[in-house]
Order: structure tokens, then C-alpha cells, then sequence
């Protein structure tokens, strides 16, 4: 059995297109609003989608390309609704938009876009499909810290040339929970050391 539907401060989402290089863009420019989407997982495949629905986690809404290979958009949305009715679905592709109104509704999509769609209305659109109200008006000048607030700790103290054990013992955590942070934290600044990571907060004003 899957896992339960999260309770949302955040709206989960997961992500299907063949095309990988076209799923990682969507992967990276999504992240980078830090807007309140938490992207669960990303798949190639229609059969995946329903596999990590089951096995990793329920997503509040599907953004998923009509066109996949090994079964059809408009298929795999009525499936996840039939699965999963309060999943949302969002369609996304790079040729004309259908208008055959019937197999819309049948396929009970929310929205479907183009993937030309400027990355702010895509949000709108993902936001509008489940109700959150945040981000269905979102705009790039909404963009928060992407890192939680012990992330940010620890970054600000390993610019001030802490080391884990210090950090650890100043926060009350172990050394080990203190470098799980900063691992969490690179990931999502796209950094790979300490000193990529206190130059990207410098930059974003994230150590004052």
C-alpha cells in the first residue's frame, strides 16, 4: 500500500516526461523559485508514475507529459485519478494543445500547458490545480531561503570556520546530524563543499 497523503505546508509533486533532459530542466527551474512545491520524484515513464505513487510517496498533483512513450498521457492521468482521486494532474507538452473536450474530461487533467509556459505560470497553474492559494499568485520575487533554519546554521557557522564537532556541540545535535544538514543544504544550493555553500548564501544575503 502506498504512503499516506502528506499533511501540506508544502504542495508534493512529482514530475513525468520521457524526454530526461527536458525532466531535469523542469527539476532544476522548478527548484530554483524555492516556491513551496517539494518535488517527491521524477520519472520517465507512465508505469513509473504509478509505481512511485505506491511505493514512495503520494503526490498532491502530477505534472506529466501527454506525450509518453509506453502509455498515453491522457491514459496515465485517468488512471491516477481512478487511483488516487484527490491526486491533481497537470498535462505538459511540446506540440499543440489538444481540444478534444471529451477525452479532456475524461482524463480529468486540471490544466494542460505548453512547455514553453514561463516557469512563474507554470507554479500558478501547479497551484491553481490543488487550491493553495501561495502558490497559485506566485512570482519570482516570492522566493524565500531555499534552506530550513537549521541548514542556514550550520552554513553560517562554517563560515565562521567552525568545525562539525563545535557546530554540534554549540546546536545540541551530533556531529553526524550537523554534517546531514550540510549535505541537505549543498544539495540544495548545487554546491558540492563548504566554501561553494557560504559563497552562495553570501551572494543571497542568506549570513547576516
Amino acid at each position: 500500500m502506498g504512503k499516506q497523503y502528506r499533511e501540506i505546508k508544502s504542495v508534493a509533486l512529482g514530475i513525468v516526461d520521457n524526454d530526461a533532459m527536458a525532466l531535469q530542466a523542469l527539476d532544476i527551474l522548478i527548484r530554483r523559485q524555492h516556491s513551496p512545491l517539494d518535488i517527491i520524484w521524477t520519472c520517465t515513464s507512465g508505469k513509473d508514475a504509478l509505481l512511485y505513487c505506491k511505493e514512495i510517496e503520494i503526490p498532491n498533483v502530477v505534472l506529466l507529459d501527454i506525450e509518453l512513450e509506453d502509455l498515453n498521457g491522457m491514459t496515465l492521468s485517468q488512471h491516477i485519478h481512478e487511483l488516487y482521486p484527490t491526486v491533481a494532474t497537470v498535462g505538459i507538452t511540446a506540440f499543440p494543445i489538444p481540444t478534444n473536450n471529451a477525452q479532456l474530461k475524461n482524463a480529468h487533467f486540471s490544466n494542460i500547458v505548453h512547455k514553453d509556459i514561463a516557469i512563474e505560470k507554470l507554479l500558478q497553474t501547479l497551484g491553481k490545480a490543488v487550491n493553495n492559494h501561495i502558490l497559485s499568485r506566485w512570482t519570482s520575487s516570492d522566493q524565500a531561503s531555499p534552506l530550513s533554519n537549521m541548514e542556514l546554521e550550520i552554513i553560517r557557522q562554517s563560515a565562521r570556520g567552525l568545525t562539525y564537532a563545535v557546530m554540534a556541540r554549540k546546536l545540541g545535535i551530533s556531529e553526524q546530524t550537523a554534517k546531514t544538514y550540510a549535505r541537505r543544504a549543498y544539495e540544495k544550493l548545487g554546491v558540492h563543499s563548504r566554501a561553494e555553500a557560504v559563497a552562495r548564501c553570501a551572494e543571497e544575503g542568506l549570513l547576516i
